[in-house]
C-alpha cells in the first residue's frame, strides 16, 4: 500500500510540476503590453517604425521578449530624440541621429539575441522540454484515452439501441470476436494523441526557457521526436495487432511531427474546471446509457433466440476434409475420448496443447500403439460469429499450422504460435495419424478457439502470411 501511494503521490506531483513549468513558458511565450510612454508617438513616425520593425523581425525570440525588447528601444529612441532636439537639431535630423547610432538594424539584433539566449538557457530549454515532453506525454495518454473510450461508449451505447429497436448497424469489427482490433486501436490512438501532446508540451516549454521563438526550435523536435516516436510505433507498440492496427500506429510520428509544426506559435489551450466537469457527467451519462441499451438489446436478444437452438450432425462439421476417421479396430478401447484436453489462453504469447489419459481411461501411448507420425494440426474453420456450425471452412485443403505431437510420460503436448500468424483467426485443433495401411486419418477433435496475432507493428510486416 506504501508503495502504490508512493507510486501516485510521485505521478501526481510530476504531472503538477510539468502544468507549473508549462504555463511559465507560456507566459514567455505570450503577448506583452509596453507602459504608456513617447514611444508611442515614435511608433507613428515611419523611419522608428521601420527600423523597429526590421531589428524585431530578426530577433527570433519568444513574443513576450521581442514586445519588452521593442518597448524599450523605442523609449531610449524616444529620450535620444527628444535630447538631440535639445540641442538645436529638428526633429528629421534628430531621429535620423538617433538611429545612425544604434547602428545597423540586423547588427543590432544580433547582438540583442546572443544576450538573451545564452548556453545556459539554451541547455535549460533543453532539459526542460524533455521534462515537460514526459509529462505532456503521460497528460496526453491518459487524457486520449479516457477521450476515446468515451466515444466507444457513446458509439457502442447508440449501436445497442438501435439494435433494441430494430435497426441493426454493420459489424465495425470485422469478424473480430476477440476485441483486438478495437484494442489495437484505442492503443494507437492514445499512444499517438500522447506524441503530439508530448511534442507541443516539449516545443512551447523549450522555447520559453532558452528564450527562442516556438519556430525556431519546432525543427529540432520535430526531427527528435518523429524518429523517437516512429521507433516506439514500429517496434514499442505491442498488441493485438491487424492492418486497422499498423495503420493507427503509423499516426504516432505523423502526430509527433505535426504537433511540432502546425501552429506552434499558437498559445496551448488549458482546461477550465467547467471543462473538466462536463466530460466526467459525459463519462457517466455515456454509461448509464450503454448500461440501459446493453441490457435491452439482450433481453430482446435473448427472447428472440430461446426457440432457436439447433443440433448439428457430423457431416455439417465438415471434419472429413481434413481426414477420415480412424477405423476404431486400429484403436484399442475404441478411441482417445477417456482424455482431457487443455490448453492456455490463446491470445497470450503461445497456446499449448495437451492431451492427458483421464481416470481409468486408456494411456495415449497404448492407444496409439499402431500409428505413426502422430501429429497435432490446426485447421481454419468459420468464424464463431458467422451463422451455423463452426465446421471446418471447406476452402482450405490442408492445415494452416502443423506441430509433432511429443509424449511425456502419458501425455502428448504441442505449442503452437497463433500469436505470430497473421490470419490464425478461427481455428480448430485436430490429433492425425497415419494408420497400419499408410493413410492418414483423424483420430481426435481437440477442439477450437480464436485467435488475434499479438505483437508489435514490425512483427506483423514482417510475419509469415
Amino acid at each position: 500500500m506504501i508503495i502504490l501511494l508512493g507510486y501516485f503521490g510521485g505521478l501526481a506531483a510530476f504531472l503538477v510540476a510539468t502544468v507549473l513549468v508549462v504555463r511559465r513558458s507560456e507566459r514567455r511565450l505570450g503577448g506583452y503590453t509596453p507602459r504608456a510612454s513617447a514611444a508611442s508617438r515614435l511608433e507613428t513616425d515611419d523611419p522608428v517604425s521601420a527600423y523597429l520593425d526590421r531589428m524585431t523581425a530578426e530577433l527570433r525570440l519568444p513574443a513576450a521578449d521581442v514586445a519588452e525588447v521593442r518597448a524599450e528601444l523605442a523609449d531610449h529612441l524616444a529620450d535620444s530624440i527628444a535630447s538631440l532636439e535639445g540641442e538645436g537639431l529638428e526633429t528629421d535630423g534628430a531621429i535620423r541621429e538617433a538611429l545612425a547610432r544604434l547602428g545597423s538594424a540586423d547588427e543590432l539584433a544580433r547582438q540583442l539575441r546572443a544576450a538573451h539566449q545564452s548556453t545556459r538557457r539554451l541547455l535549460a530549454g533543453v532539459g526542460g522540454g524533455v521534462f515537460a515532453g514526459a509529462g505532456g506525454f503521460v497528460i496526453g495518454y491518459y487524457g486520449g484515452f479516457f477521450l476515446l473510450l468515451l466515444l466507444a461508449l457513446v458509439v457502442y451505447a447508440v449501436a445497442a439501441v438501435l439494435s433494441a429497436i430494430g435497426i441493426p448497424l454493420p459489424d465495425l469489427s470485422g469478424g473480430d470476436r476477440t476485441g483486438g482490433t478495437f484494442n489495437s486501436l484505442l492503443l494507437a490512438f492514445s499512444v499517438a494523441i500522447a506524441a503530439g501532446t508530448a511534442t507541443r508540451y516539449a516545443v512551447r516549454t523549450s522555447a520559453g526557457l532558452s528564450r527562442h521563438a516556438p519556430r525556431s526550435v519546432a525543427g529540432f523536435w520535430a526531427v527528435a521526436l518523429g524518429l523517437g516516436f516512429g521507433a516506439v510505433a514500429l517496434f514499442g507498440v505491442r498488441g493485438p495487432q491487424g492492418w486497422p492496427g499498423v495503420a493507427a500506429e503509423a499516426c504516432i510520428p505523423v502526430a509527433a511531427v505535426g504537433a511540432a509544426l502546425f501552429r506552434i506559435d499558437r498559445p496551448m489551450p488549458h482546461v477550465g474546471r467547467w471543462a473538466l466537469v462536463l466530460g466526467l457527467l459525459a463519462i457517466v451519462g455515456s454509461v448509464s446509457v450503454l448500461m440501459l441499451g446493453a441490457l435491452a438489446f439482450t433481453t430482446v436478444s435473448s427472447g428472440s433466440s430461446s426457440d432457436q437452438a439447433t443440433s448439428y450432425q457430423l457431416p455439417d462439421m465438415h471434419f472429413d476434409t481434413v481426414a477420415p476417421a480412424a477405423p476404431t479396430t486400429w484403436l484399442p478401447n475404441g478411441s482417445l475420448n477417456d482424455g482431457v484436453w487443455s490448453w492456455s489462453d490463446s491470445t497470450g504469447p503461445r497456446l499449448n496443447v495437451s492431451f492427458v489419459a483421464g481416470e481409468g481411461g486408456v494411456p495415449p501411448a497404448t492407444v496409439l500403439a499402431n500409428w505413426r507420425a502422430i501429429r497435432f494440426e490446426a485447421w481454419h474453420i468459420m468464424p464463431f460469429g458467422n451463422p451455423g456450425p463452426p465446421a471446418v471452412d471447406t476452402q482450405y485443403s490442408s492445415p494452416f499450422a502443423i506441430q509433432p505431437a511429443t509424449q511425456e510420460g502419458t501425455d502428448l503436448n504441442a505449442t503452437f504460435h497463433f500469436e505470430k500468424m497473421r490470419s490464425a483467426g478461427s481455428w480448430e485443433i485436430f490429433i492425425t495419424a497415419i494408420g497400419p495401411d499408410g493413410v492418414r486419418y483423424r483420430l481426435y477433435d481437440c477442439g477450437g478457439g480464436e485467435s488475434t496475432f499479438n505483437g508489435s507493428a514490425w512483427d506483423w510486416l514482417t510475419a509469415a502470411q
